[in-house]
């Protein structure tokens, strides 16, 4: 990245002022900027909301490996860092992107090629990059590599970093081309449609080799996250084969009872077990006939209107209660004494598990961004509001499961099998908070 910057800020400097001084150009470079940077915004959104990212730095959830004061202290240059690079990278994409017009309507030269393929590597991977340590990341969410940024070492910022290198080097190149066709003006060099419409198109084999590494590389890290984020998956029908199956830890629910099966988080505060969590509503049984997939759906996902739940609210429709029990979390105003039920509700009991953090590392709720988690909160502040002290903070929790159970019914069945003895019926993919084996230790 020095090296780059060097180049830019010795040889091309002027050239890039010349540039973004005329209307058009400087135009595009404020357009450019203020789209890529909504972008970034809208992704992170997607997983977290800035004062959620902002608050997990200073509670050392980032690095919950080391001590308090310690991951504060790493939280806080770990933000500064990832600010810097993001803005860095904003106004970088700017810059590029007017230089990169310039070239293109000025010039016909296959080199320009070369200057484009390192703005859209860095892009791409400010895009990729663009989450939370701990809720995780959209576009790799997308496509299958769960965990994201939350295994790197530097949780992301090498591919920050990586991103502005990328960046910067399409600016190095496309200034460099530009200074060429300023100072020597030389139609064959740069490329210039001649008056009978030849031009030339010089064979690039190194820059080539390089941009297609880079390819390579980005490709090879995500691929590398995925081998990682794998490797904490147990192989859940050797296990029991060659144990002769698990024993269920449970049993399979029989009868319809007020009790559900979800993660609960340990003494350690950084990893969960599978735990009985009294409901408010009744938790139907096993239907018989079923094969085991359909049969766990039936226990763990709801369906009806609960008594409780305001008219336009039902666990029939998880997109729309997702939204209105979301509302009241800025909606509804506690008592002292409620809000203090309210807090330790999503700070020291619900877990926010399938969708954040890392086997070692579950997100409590209160530190999660995302809607379903803006929803619990809401239906907890709903419930303390209306129900008072009708409903123990056990029961709290564990109907909100019945909900979560609803916008993450894959990560729910899965556990109930597990802990059923069951986890061949589908196998169980890890999550945040199962544990160094994936597996809640079962």
């Amino acid at each position: 990245m020095g090296y780059f910057t060097n180049i830019i800020m010795r040889s091309n400097l002027k050239v890039i002022i010349s540039i973004l001084r005329e209307s058009a150009y400087s135009k595009i470079a404020i357009a450019s900027s203020v789209i890529f940077a909504l972008a970034l915004f809208w992704l992170l959104s997607r997983t977290t909301t800035l004062a959620s990212f902002f608050s997990m730095a200073w509670d050392g959830s980032y690095f919950s490996a080391f001590e308090l004061g310690k991951a504060r202290i790493l939280g806080v240059i770990y933000v500064a860092l990832y600010l810097l690079m993001t803005v860095t990278a904003i106004i970088a994409f700017g810059v590029s992107a007017a230089l990169l017009a310039w070239l293109f309507r000025h010039t016909t030269d296959a080199k320009n090629k070369n200057a484009a393929g390192w703005g859209v590597g860095g892009t791409l991977t400010s895009l990729f990059a663009s989450g939370c340590p701990v809720c995780g990341t959209f576009l790799l969410t997308l496509i299958g590599v769960s965990g994201g940024i939350s295994i790197f070492p530097l949780k992301g910022l090498e591919l920050k970093a990586l991103s502005l290198g990328l960046m910067l080097g399409s600016i190095a190149f496309a200034s460099k081309r530009i200074a060429k066709f300023k100072t020597k003006g030389c139609a064959r060099e740069v490329g210039v449609v001649s008056d009978s419409g030849a031009h030339q198109l010089e064979a690039m084999p190194r820059q080539k080799r390089l941009r297609h590494g880079l390819v390579w590389a980005i490709i090879a890290i995500l691929a590398v996250n995925q081998f990682l984020i794998g490797s904490f998956v147990p192989k859940a029908q050797s296990i029991s084969r060659s144990s002769g199956g698990l024993r269920a830890l449970f049993g399979i629910q029989q009868k319809a009872q007020r009790q559900i099966l979800a993660p609960k988080v340990n003494p350690d505060g950084k990893t969960t077990s599978i735990a009985p969590w009294p409901t408010i509503t009744e938790v139907l049984a096993e239907p018989k006939g079923l094969d085991p997939l359909e049969a766990a759906k039936v226990v763990m996902i709801a369906a009806g209107k609960p008594f409780y739940a305001p008219e336009d609210i039902s666990f029939d429709d998880p997109v729309n209660a997702q939204n209105r029990w979301g509302a009241f979390e800025t909606s509804i105003r506690l008592s002292d004494e409620q809000e203090a039920r309210y807090q330790k509700l999503i700070t020291t009991m619900m877990t926010c598990s399938y969708c954040c953090g890392g086997p070692n590392n579950v997100t409590m709720n209160r530190n999660c961004g995302c809607a379903h988690a803006k929803a619990v909160r809401g239906f907890y502040r709903y419930m303390i509001q209306a129900y008072g002290d009708k409903y123990s903070d056990e029961e709290l929790v564990g109907e909100s499961h019945r909900w979560y159970a609803l916008w993450y019914p894959k990560g729910m069945v899965e556990d109930y099998l597990l802990a059923t003895g069951r986890e061949d019926v589908v196998g169980h993919q890890s999550h945040g908070g199962a544990g160094p084996d994936g597996r809640h230790g079962l």
